[in-house]
């Protein structure tokens, strides 16, 4: 399973529940772990780590609303690469 959203299949789109405004999507929580996070591979050790945050279903996104400059997790569904 894989997210579309960090892939660049889909982009998150959204309003902000605080103000209605649009909100960015800051990408997947767990890029926030660490300095290099983002740029390395997910070792078989976090992956259980994440799996506490998130389940193979989902996956956990920062959104940013720069109207009322407020941040929230969502959970964004993954989809399956088997038809």
């Amino acid at each position: 399973m894989f997210c579309p959203v960090c892939n660049g299949i889909e982009d998150y789109q959204g309003c902000c529940i605080s103000c209605g405004g649009n909100v960015t999507d800051c990408g997947r929580l767990s890029d926030y772990t660490s300095p290099y996070a983002p740029y390395e591979q997910i070792a078989e050790g976090q992956l259980s780590q994440l799996k506490t945050m998130e389940s193979e279903a989902t996956c956990c996104h920062i959104i940013y609303c720069s109207k009322c400059q407020t941040s929230k997790e969502v959970y964004l569904s993954r989809v399956s690469l088997s038809g």
